[in-house]
């Protein structure tokens, strides 16, 4: 199957380009009318390239931290149609500056 890149003029609903531990990486998009999500992954468990087009949901899993502790968050899950790991993109959150403290 071959994925349709973004081009300038195209309207996207969803665009993301992340890497995943110390070899894999993850680039995701949805066009604007469309229900499928476009993936292109090198996996970060095996290595091998892959692409497919699936369903945009997102789940609630846990997963751990570097500290040692587990978190609970809202994460896309995409398995490797080499291997069938899991490759468990956390929902990106722009965190603000805080309260502001009082003078």
């Amino acid at each position: 199957m071959v994925l349709r890149k973004p081009t300038a003029n195209d309207k996207l609903a969803y665009f993301t380009r992340r890497a995943l531990g110390e070899k894999g990486k993850v680039m995701l998009w949805r066009f604007a009318d469309e229900d499928l999500t476009n993936v292109e992954y090198i996996c970060q468990h095996c290595g091998k390239p892959g692409e497919k087009q699936v369903m945009f949901e997102r789940t609630k899993t846990s997963i751990k931290k570097p500290n040692g502790k587990r978190k609970s968050v809202q994460a896309f899950i995409l398995k490797c149609d080499s291997c069938s790991q899991d490759m468990v993109l956390e929902q990106w959150v722009k965190k603000g500056k805080g309260k502001k403290k009082a003078a």
